[in-house]
């Protein structure tokens, strides 16, 4: 008998072991499991800028995520070249195995939030209390909206500016433009420096390159599209008014083409720039290497007769997998690139943009790193900067804009190449486009 209730203890006591074992091993295996989150990058940057640090934002920001989150760890495939990333990231959504999280060029936006790919950001957002939408530039935040609905948030921005080659006013007796510049001093400056220098007969100096249809038309209070970018509106008067300054910067020229090498040899005054190409070219050593034969800064854009010295802020964007099956580890991801101050901080180290928050954007850090490398009288402007994207407007979201922008270049060069009637012309062309938004 005492053998028999012996031998029951110590089977008691050895099942107990053994199920004191599995919930152990269950726990650990619960607290240590793996769990992995992917996500889409591509290399360099979106600007086509030189880019000497292109993995090390988001190394540090996986490693960052990692730490917060134990037991998950962040997988991306290396080596996409941001001019391969559209269609590699395409082609994985219609397979059905793009990454959870995944970056989005400006140029994307449109078509992933069309077609479904991308999570509406929504509930997540009303649902954290720690996220704040205000700490974002409102332009770089909108840019993620499509029709009211947030489905992505922005990573990193640049504003377009007006490049001075100062060199070339100054021996003109020209003063740099002040942030408040017209159209009217624009035109005056390009007139005056629009000349034939060695008296061949030919112009060789010319006022401005590369400003477009988008900058006067963005400068000019010009709302192109209604509000669900169904329909576009041409026959008004700022829209006319930015056509005719357009045509008379043109005659200036008496048709040569000015191009990006004019400018590069200093023999044109203005081009409209992004902050890329400012951040990139103003310090050591590439301000050597680029603009090395006349002196130069950065300026606000010239405001029309209708509008102000505002600027369009490009913006690249983050979104989720509208299929991930991991939808609170995305959005902690996508957080961390996006709204952690000390990544976002990081873009001022290795990137070429700007924080798309305001409070690092402005921070002393922020100025201290965007000079790093500037000699003292090359110092980059921080406020005019900060400014700028303060006042910015978000590039605007609308069905099909990579044909309508076409359709829109095509129409508005042949406008002014052919002295076309204007006001008919643009009638005609606002047809057209609305013909193809609501085909």
């Amino acid at each position: 008998m005492i053998e028999k209730i012996k031998k029951k203890i110590y089977l008691l006591i050895f099942g107990g072991i053994i199920i004191a074992i599995l919930l152990i091993s269950g726990i650990y295996y619960y607290t240590h499991r793996q769990e992995t989150i992917t996500l889409g990058v591509f290399v360099g940057n979106a600007w086509n800028v030189p880019n000497s640090s292109s993995y090390q934002l988001i190394e540090d920001a996986i490693d960052k995520f990692e730490r917060e989150n134990k037991g998950v760890k962040v997988e991306y495939k290396s080596g996409i070249l941001s001019s391969e990333y559209s269609e590699w990231l395409s082609s994985a959504l219609v397979r059905g195995d793009a990454p959870d999280v995944f970056f989005i060029l400006s140029d994307d936006f449109t078509t992933f939030s069309s077609i479904g790919a991308l999570m509406d950001l929504s509930h997540l957002i009303k649902s954290d209390k720690e996220f704040k939408e205000k700490k974002f530039y409102n332009a770089a935040y909108d840019f993620g909206k499509m029709q009211g609905i947030q489905y992505a948030l922005p990573f990193e921005c640049v504003p377009n500016m007006m490049f001075v080659n100062k060199t070339l006013l100054k021996e003109n007796g020209i003063s740099v433009p002040e942030e408040n510049w017209t159209w009217d001093d624009f035109y005056s400056i390009c007139k005056k420096v629009t000349k034939d220098i060695d008296g061949n007969g030919s112009l060789d100096q010319f006022g401005a390159y590369n400003y477009t249809w988008q900058e006067a038309f963005l400068t000019n209070n010009i709302q192109l599209f209604n509000e669900s970018g169904t329909k576009c509106q041409l026959n008004s008067k700022e829209v006319l008014q930015a056509v005719s300054f357009l045509q008379k910067l043109s005659d200036l020229n008496k048709g040569y083409q000015v191009t990006a090498s004019d400018f590069d040899m200093g023999n044109v005054a203005f081009k409209t720039v992004l902050l890329s190409d400012y951040r990139a070219y103003k310090p050591y050593p590439w301000s050597i290497k680029k603009y090395s034969n006349f002196d130069w800064d950065c300026i606000t854009l010239p405001k029309g007769p209708s509008g102000e010295n505002v600027s369009e802020l490009q913006t690249v964007l983050m979104g989720i997998n509208a299929r991930t099956k991991k939808k609170d580890l995305s959005w902690r991801l996508l957080k961390t690139f996006t709204y952690d101050e000390e990544i976002q901080m990081e873009i001022f180290k290795y990137q070429a943009g700007a924080s798309v928050r305001k409070d690092v954007t402005n921070s002393e850090e922020a100025m201290e790193l965007l000079n790093v490398d500037t000699r003292d009288n090359s110092q980059i402007n921080v406020k005019m900067i900060s400014n700028i994207m303060e006042n910015a407007k978000a590039q605007v979201n609308y069905k099909k804009m990579d044909i309508i922008n076409a359709k829109l270049n095509d129409g508005i060069r042949e406008i002014l190449q052919e002295s076309k009637n204007k006001d008919t012309s643009l009638i005609i062309l606002q047809r057209n486009i609305n013909n193809e938004l609501n085909n």
